[in-house]
């Protein structure tokens, strides 16, 4: 660690964090962890804790959560579901603040299926509360599963169905009887999805070619069940459990052509894939809440575990298309278990003179296995393939102290905090140990009533997940094969950011600069063996990214809300440490906005889009693409039923494309999925 990057924002003194609107009809505005929301539409928001109603967002309000979240300033979410944060693809995923194997790795095929209506607030921020864990470079986002309240209706029943066998059906039930609060929800989610993927690779040895169209019908079924009580009007204990499943079975045909470098074909292969998958996830959490009547002082203490396995099993047969002969015939079988215990213990106190602490303990344990079984057909009989076989066991130990004080003086706030931890991993015979040190500092100014400057730095962590610690080549899909990489080291970030919010009755702007550096930055690299693509995690040495981000709303008259983000950076890669002759870097950019209006007070329009540009990669980058989609809801029945019509990726526009472009090897590579993605769904409160 530099000692300049740690001092520097301890000199500097300047002020005020922000946060812009998602609406500004009805709204309601709180400084410091600014929450404004509207009362019918969710827009693009922006400032520190941005905010995003499910229920407010019409064209994704029946779609999954990967296309809700597009909804939040400078993040977006690709057509696997991975997500890009300011330009980052390690931003933070949470559930209700607590990390879960559910999230990690396998995050983008969970996200692309998970209803977003299950989920009643989405937020994004780059300055995490002191408590919260340092993973996640650019910032932490979090998914609030919907709590009913006293006030709102006791059950809440949603049908859905789209095009081309998509269905969805789910239920929120809320009871209050005396000192309990009880909310109970099901959702039950089948579509049917098709994949398309296209590669050509180059070298002195010649091209080949791969083709490859997979379809699937996941089914997927969410539930979760929260019970607090009131103990005493200032203790409330919960207890809180959730159960998720996705099953599904999959046949992608894989086309493979092999030229020599005139041109010739020397060979061409048809591979058939049969892959059936299954995830499970569930989790028990419980929690104690103390909150003193009239004061800040709070004591929490929350213990959660979560479990997650992966199970696949894949039937490969080789074809040869001239003739339709079956050549050969594989099988390999894959699982992947995972156990995360969480523990926190959280204080705060206001003293006199504006004086408010934070403190507390955050434990985390986890412990995951690997298997892989594989087995070739000879002689009529199935026998086992060691090559292609895997066992693997992976275990880390976090432990975190934390503390924070915080200052207002006038219209000056400071809040500087520092969490220190240790950490414990082993990788089969691998074990290492380490203490780190976490400094925070924000300084802030309040120009106006509702006008804020702020400045803030933060250091942050991105640690390699258990799996990309595993040597194992994991040959399942052809489409991405993927070697683990055992040396792999954390990779730390430090983020300096200013922000500015400007706002009026109709007008709501926050203008953001910020810095971003990286020590060994941990990238996907494209490694030719043996004929073979593989995929390999790399510590590729420094990385910086400065932006600019701009956000905000307009509501010219009472109907219309305008929301409109942009965010434009230079994102540089230093990879001479791994064989690169020099530095690479790039301007990106992406844009995105939507549009709403209220026809009528129960008839609602929303439309919105986004455009990212190229973005830099290692080798090369991925080439721009853009999205756009809308939505419509009419209410009836005395706001009692809601009819929804939502369209995703209007004009087929999603597809990635990926080039690598070094002095070894040329590639292209195209993956898309579904267009013109249709919901209708009917909404009921009784």
């Amino acid at each position: 660690m530099k000692l300049r990057l740690v001092l520097l924002p301890f000199i500097l003194y300047l002020c005020c964090f922000t946060a812009t609107a998602q609406l500004p009809v009805d709204t309601t505005l709180s400084l410091q962890n600014v929450v404004v929301q509207g009362t019918h539409f969710g827009g693009i928001s922006g400032g520190e804790l941005q905010h995003l109603t499910i229920e407010n967002n019409l064209s994704s309000l029946t779609g999954a959560t990967a296309e809700a979240i597009r909804q939040l300033p400078s993040l977006l979410t690709d057509i696997e579901g991975g997500i890009t944060y300011r330009g980052s693809v390690k931003a933070g995923v949470v559930l209700n603040n607590v990390p879960y194997g559910l999230l990690e790795e396998y995050s983008g095929d969970v996200l692309i299926q998970l209803p977003a209506l299950f989920f009643e607030r989405i937020t994004l921020t780059a300055f995490p509360p002191i408590g919260n864990i340092p993973d996640g470079d650019a910032g932490v986002l979090s998914l609030l599963p919907a709590v009913s309240s006293s006030s709102e209706s006791p059950l809440q029943v949603v049908l859905g169905a789209g095009l081309q066998e998509r269905y969805n059906a789910g239920v929120v039930a809320g009871f209050h009887p005396g000192k309990f609060h009880i909310t109970a929800k099901y959702n039950y989610r089948r579509e049917y999805r098709e994949r398309s993927f296209q590669k050509t690779t180059t070298n002195n040895t010649g091209t080949t070619e791969m083709d490859n169209n997979a379809s699937a019908r996941p089914d997927v079924h969410l539930a979760d069940l929260s019970v607090g009580y009131d103990l005493t009007p200032q203790d409330r204990i919960k207890a809180y459990g959730l159960y998720h499943r996705m099953a599904y079975d999959r046949y992608g045909g894989i086309n493979n052509t092999r030229k020599n470098p005139a041109g010739e074909i020397v060979n061409k292969m048809l591979r058939h894939r049969f892959n059936r998958q299954q995830q499970d996830a569930y989790a028990a959490e419980a929690q104690w809440l103390h909150r003193p009547d009239n004061s800040q002082e709070q004591l929490e203490v929350l213990f959660n575990y979560n479990n997650f396995s992966y199970d696949e099993n894949n039937d490969f047969k080789n074809e040869r298309p001239e003739t339709g002969a079956i050549i050969a015939q594989d099988q390999l079988f894959v699982d992947h278990t995972k156990n995360n215990y969480y523990f926190t213990v959280s204080y705060r106190k206001p003293f006199a003179s504006d004086f408010l602490f934070n403190g507390g303990y955050t434990g985390r344990f986890r412990d995951e296995s690997y298997t892989a079984n594989a087995y070739d057909l000879k002689e009529d009989r199935w026998q086992p393939n060691e090559t292609k076989s895997n066992t693997y066991s992976f275990e880390r130990y976090t432990q975190m102290l934390f503390t924070s004080l915080e200052k207002h003086v006038n219209r000056f706030f400071t809040d500087i905090g520092l969490q220190v931890e240790y950490q414990t991993q082993k990788a089969e015979k691998n074990a290492q140990s380490n203490i780190r040190l976490y400094p925070r500092i924000k300084m802030a100014y309040q120009t106006k009533k509702t006008d804020e400057l702020s400045i803030k730095y933060i250091q942050r962590v991105n640690r390699p997940y258990g799996i990309d610690l595993n040597p194992f080549t994991d040959r399942s899909d052809a489409t991405y094969i993927k070697q683990g990489n055992p040396d792999l080291k954390n990779e730390y970030v430090h983020t300096l950011e200013l922000t500015y919010q400007f706002s009026t009755p109709r007008l709501r702007v926050s203008p953001t600069l910020y810095y971003r550096n990286k020590q060994n930055r941990i990238m996907d690299m494209a490694i030719e063996q043996e004929g073979e693509m593989i995929w390999k995690k790399e510590n590729i040495g420094k990385a910086q990214t400065t932006g600019f981000e701009l956000s905000g709303n307009l509501n010219p008259v009472n109907p219309l809300t305008i929301g409109l983000s942009t965010n434009i950076y230079k994102d540089e890669i230093d990879g001479r440490q791994i064989g690169y002759n020099e530095k690479k870097s790039l301007i990106c950019w992406d844009i995105k906005g939507n549009i709403n209006l209220s026809i009528t007070p129960s008839t609602m329009l929303q439309a919105d889009g986004f455009y990212v540009s190229d973005q830099l990669t290692p080798q090369g980058k991925i080439k721009s693409h853009f999205s756009v989609n809308a939505g419509l809801s009419q209410h009836l029945l005395k706001q009692k039923l809601r009819i929804n019509l939502s369209i995703q990726n209007t004009f087929d526009s999603l597809k990635e494309t990926t080039i690598i472009d070094t002095e070894q090897t040329q590639m292209r590579q195209v993956r898309n999925r579904d267009a013109r993605v249709t919901w209708l769904s009917l909404t009921y409160w009784l």
